[in-house]
């Protein structure tokens, strides 16, 4: 059960990810958690953080796994991006945000 200020927040019952906005660890936790197989896509209802508002709302996605370490994100905003992933499904490039620069 989603709660905020003591408040339920119904409309984003069953929502199995959260989306925080500022941040490419969110889609790490999806892939991570769907562990798609190279070609496959699945769809899925994240609960989005949206900063500085720290507003929660539904936002419908969609992963699609192109190849060993890229991924299609898309949401119902009209958004959609490449992702690539290193071999623990950390983000690793999300273009037009983040790019990592160092692993240890």
């Amino acid at each position: 059960m989603w709660r905020s200020s003591g408040q339920e927040l119904r409309e984003i019952q069953g929502c199995d990810d959260v989306d925080l906005a500022v941040t490419p660890a969110t889609n790490t936790l999806a892939i991570r958690r769907l562990n798609l197989q190279v070609g496959s896509s699945e769809s899925i209802i994240a609960a989005w953080v949206k900063f500085p508002e720290l507003t929660v709302q539904p936002l419908s996605q969609r992963y699609t796994r192109l190849g060993k370490d890229t991924y299609r994100y898309a949401s119902n905003t009209g958004f959609s991006a490449e992702i690539v992933v290193d071999d623990l499904g950390l983000v690793t490039a999300y273009p037009g945000g983040w790019e990592r620069i160092a692993a240890l």
